[in-house]
């Protein structure tokens, strides 16, 4: 009995321990409102003026929730912001010092929150992360927002993702380096994938409808990005082998945990960081 005390004893302090480590790097995941045709220009003014293009974007949320948002205007807030840091290099605590100085208190505080969200969340849209396509691929895949819409197939519910329309057998990559969590059928999304990413561990990309997996990606296995993963297809929305409920595509999904640990995880529209992706391989596909 006292051994047994013992090990519920440690079993306890174990549980309370790694609950306190998760409560402490725990981040809020919110609603990522960045439009999908600014995403490329906050990363590209962000590059160019050094300064982050989350705090960019939360400034224009904050402000005007992106009306009469363009190239130039991102470039002045930008230099707005570098004028108030006074030649302090960046980082989270004086930007949010330069807030201060520049806003009411209030939205200072919504802009930290929100800068700091997107940080945690969409933390892969400038570091070079992969569009879901190849170069070569890409001239026959379209898409657009697709986010929130209806869908009643196993109930009445919204979209979480983006679906991106190709021929049936093209070649879906890995957007990252990353772990395959999980795969397999699911009743809605049919032969999918779940691929944990490797330098982001809190976002996990989901990959469904697909026709087939690519040779050697199974549950466990490490992939990189750029590295087929499967094909477009049509499966879903029945039992095991259903096909041709809807016209091929991918969906592609985003969900973010709140911490290091892999759950609970939300959904996040995943288009803006496509955008941006797309915007970045074109451009290395130009050099």
């Amino acid at each position: 009995m006292r051994r047994t005390a013992w090990i519920l004893l440690l079993l306890g302090l174990a549980g309370a321990a790694t609950w306190w480590v998760y409560e402490k790097q725990k981040h809020e995941v919110i609603e990522l409102r960045v439009p999908g045709e600014l995403a490329p220009l906050y990363v590209k003014v962000a590059r160019e003026q050094g300064i982050p293009w989350e705090a960019l974007a939360a400034m224009d949320e904050v402000e005007h929730r992106y009306r009469k948002t363009d190239q130039a205007s991102i470039e002045r807030q930008a230099r707005r912001l570098k004028e108030a840091l006074d030649g302090e290099k960046p980082n989270e605590d004086n930007i949010a010092d330069a807030w201060e100085k520049m806003y009411s208190k209030a939205k200072a505080e919504r802009m930290k929150h929100i800068m700091e969200a997107y940080m945690w969340q969409a933390a892969s849209m400038a570091d070079g992360s992969g569009f879901p396509f190849r170069a070569e691929d890409r001239k026959h895949v379209s898409y657009e927002d697709t986010w929130g819409a209806s869908r009643t197939y196993g109930g009445k519910r919204q979209h979480e993702g983006t679906d991106i329309m190709a021929p049936k057998g093209t070649p879906v990559v890995s957007v990252s380096d990353g772990e395959v969590v999980r795969k397999g059928w699911n009743r809605l999304g049919g032969w999918r994938l779940m691929i944990r990413d490797e330098h982001h561990p809190q976002m996990h990309y989901y990959y469904a409808h697909l026709s087939k997996y690519a040779d050697g990606v199974e549950e466990g296995e490490k992939v990189k990005r750029g590295q087929v993963i499967g094909y477009v297809g049509d499966t879903g929305y029945g039992p095991e082998g259903t096909t041709g409920k809807f016209p091929p595509h991918l969906h592609f999904g985003l969900y973010v945990s709140e911490g290091l640990l892999p759950y609970p995880w939300k959904p996040v529209n995943p288009y803006a960081l496509l955008r941006v992706w797309e915007d970045q391989a074109e451009a290395r596909a130009r050099e």
